[in-house]
C-alpha cells in the first residue's frame, strides 16, 4: 500500500512540474496577472485567458464560488496538445472526481470518452448543470513585476474540465466559454498557479469601475499592485477568510454604522457561527451588487436617509429602494459625497468603509440609488458582498495566511484598477 502512494505522488509531481517559462524569464515569476473586464449586459466580470496549442483567447466567467475551471470543448476546440486523463489517474485523483465515463456511444456527446474522470459543473447564470470531463492542455499567463506585464508563462497539461456547448448557451455573455473558478478546490485556477509555478496560493481582484476598460487578478504574492506609481498593497486592511462546507469566502462582520452610527440590526444575523443558514458575511463577484438579509437591508435604508435629512429620496428604481437626485450631492475625487458604509471586522479597530463610489449607483441619467438590494431570506449568507462594492477596490485572497486584505478605493488616488497598461510589455 506504502508503495503505491509513493508511486503516486511521484507521478503527481512529475506531471505538475514541467511548467514552461519563457526565455526572457530567467527564474520563476513572483507574480502572474490575468486581464478581467465586466460584460455591460450582465454585468458579470470576464477573464481573458489563453490556452490551447497553438495559442487562442477566450473568456471565461470570473467566479469566487466555483472549485474549477471548465470550458466549451464541443465548438470549435482544436489544440494539438489537448490530453484526457483516465479514471484512477493522479490527474484524476488530484482533481477529486466523482464519476468515471465508461457508456459511451454514438448517442452521448461528442467529446464523451471511455474511462475518462468527470466532475459537476453548474452554468452560474442559467443554474445549468451537468457532469463533464476531466481534462488537460496548456494554459498562459503574463508574468509582472507588479507595474507591468513581464513575459509569457506558459503551463502545460493544466487541468480543467470539458462541457458541452449547451452550457455556455443561456445566460453568459457572447463569446464566454466556460468559468474560472476561484473557490477553495484543489484545482482552482489559483490553487493550480500557486502550484504550478511554486508561489504562494494567494490572489488579488482589481475590478474595473467601467465596462470599457480592464481590470485585472494578480496571482502568487502580496504585491506590490502598482497603479500611476502607487503602491496598493501599502493600504490593506486584513481580516480572517472563513471557507465554508461549499468551500466559499466568508467574513466576520461585526457590526453595520454609517457615518460611525450603528445600524440597529439582529448581530446574530452577521455571526460566522451561523454561517449556511443564513448568516455572516459573503463576497461574490457572480452579484454586481450587494444583497442584504431582509431584516438588515431595511434597517441600513433607514439609518441611510436618516444621514441625509435634508435631501429628499425619489421614486426607488427597481431593484433598489432609496434613490435621490444626483444634483443634490456634491462631487469630489470618491463622487458622490454621502455617509461612509462601515463594516466592522474583525480584529481591533478594523473596518471596511464603502464611500459614495461603491455605495451609490447611477440607476439611470440624474438618479444615484443606494447600490444594496433587499434579499429577503433566499440567501446562504445575511451580507453577500457584490462586484459594486468592489470596484476599484484591492481585494487580497491571502489563503496562505487565510485573510482577506481589502484597500481602499484607488479613486481616492485619482487612479484606478483600469489604469495597469497591459500594452507596456517588457
Amino acid at each position: 500500500m506504502r508503495s503505491l502512494v509513493t508511486l503516486v505522488l511521484l507521478t503527481l509531481f512529475s506531471f505538475s512540474s514541467n511548467t514552461c517559462f519563457s526565455e526572457a524569464a530567467s527564474a520563476s515569476p513572483k507574480q502572474l496577472i490575468l486581464p478581467i473586464r465586466q460584460d455591460a449586459g450582465t454585468r458579470l466580470l470576464v477573464a481573458d485567458i489563453y490556452g490551447r496549442t497553438p495559442l487562442v483567447s477566450n473568456g471565461f466567467i470570473v467566479d469566487l464560488t466555483a472549485e474549477h475551471l471548465w470550458a466549451n470543448c464541443e465548438t470549435n476546440y482544436q489544440s494539438s496538445t489537448f490530453s484526457q486523463p483516465k479514471c484512477g489517474s493522479p490527474q484524476c485523483i488530484t482533481a477529486n472526481t466523482s464519476y468515471c465515463f465508461n457508456f459511451c456511444s454514438k448517442f452521448t456527446r461528442p467529446f464523451c470518452h471511455n474511462n475518462t474522470c468527470g466532475r459537476y459543473l453548474e452554468n452560474p447564470a442559467s443554474h445549468q448543470t451537468t457532469i463533464g470531463e476531466v481534462s488537460q492542455d496548456i494554459i498562459s499567463f503574463r508574468s509582472t513585476d507588479g507595474s507591468k506585464p513581464g513575459p509569457a508563462v506558459q503551463i502545460p497539461n493544466f487541468l480543467f474540465t470539458c462541457a458541452p456547448s449547451a452550457l455556455v448557451d443561456i445566460g453568459l455573455p457572447k463569446g464566454v466559454q466556460g468559468v474560472a473558478g476561484l473557490a477553495q478546490g484543489s484545482i482552482a485556477l489559483h490553487n493550480q498557479l500557486a502550484s504550478r509555478v511554486g508561489f504562494k496560493p494567494i490572489f488579488t481582484l482589481c475590478i474595473p469601475s467601467t465596462s470599457t476598460g480592464n481590470g485585472l487578478i494578480f496571482f502568487g504574492s502580496n504585491g506590490p499592485y502598482i497603479f500611476s506609481g502607487v503602491d496598493a498593497s501599502k493600504n490593506l486592511v486584513y481580516t480572517p477568510i472563513i471557507i465554508d462546507p461549499f468551500r466559499q469566502y466568508y467574513i466576520h462582520v461585526k457590526s453595520i454604522s454609517v457615518d460611525r452610527k450603528p445600524v440597529p440590526i439582529n448581530k446574530s444575523l452577521l455571526s460566522v457561527s451561523n454561517i449556511g443558514t443564513g448568516g455572516g458575511t459573503t463576497i461574490n463577484t457572480l452579484l454586481p451588487y450587494t444583497i442584504l438579509e431582509g431584516s438588515i437591508y431595511k434597517a441600513l435604508l433607514t439609518s441611510f436617509a436618516k444621514q441625509l435629512p435634508n435631501i429628499h429620496p425619489v421614486k426607488p428604481i427597481a431593484p433598489f429602494g432609496l434613490c435621490y437626485e444626483s444634483k443634490s450631492f456634491a462631487p469630489s475625487p470618491l463622487w458622490p459625497v454621502v455617509p461612509s458604509i462601515d463594516f466592522e471586522l474583525e480584529g481591533k479597530g478594523k473596518v471596511w468603509s464603502i464611500l459614495g463610489v461603491n455605495s451609490m449607483v447611477e440607476a439611470k441619467p440624474g438618479v444615484l440609488c443606494l447600490a444594496f438590494v433587499n434579499g429577503g431570506n433566499e440567501y446562504r449568507a445575511a451580507v453577500n458582498v457584490g462586484s459594486h462594492q468592489m470596484k476599484d477596490v484591492i481585494m487580497e485572497f491571502d489563503l496562505s495566511q487565510s485573510r482577506l486584505g481589502i484597500g481602499y478605493p484607488l479613486g481616492g488616488y485619482r487612479t484606478g484598477c483600469h489604469y495597469f497598461n497591459f500594452n507596456n510589455a517588457a
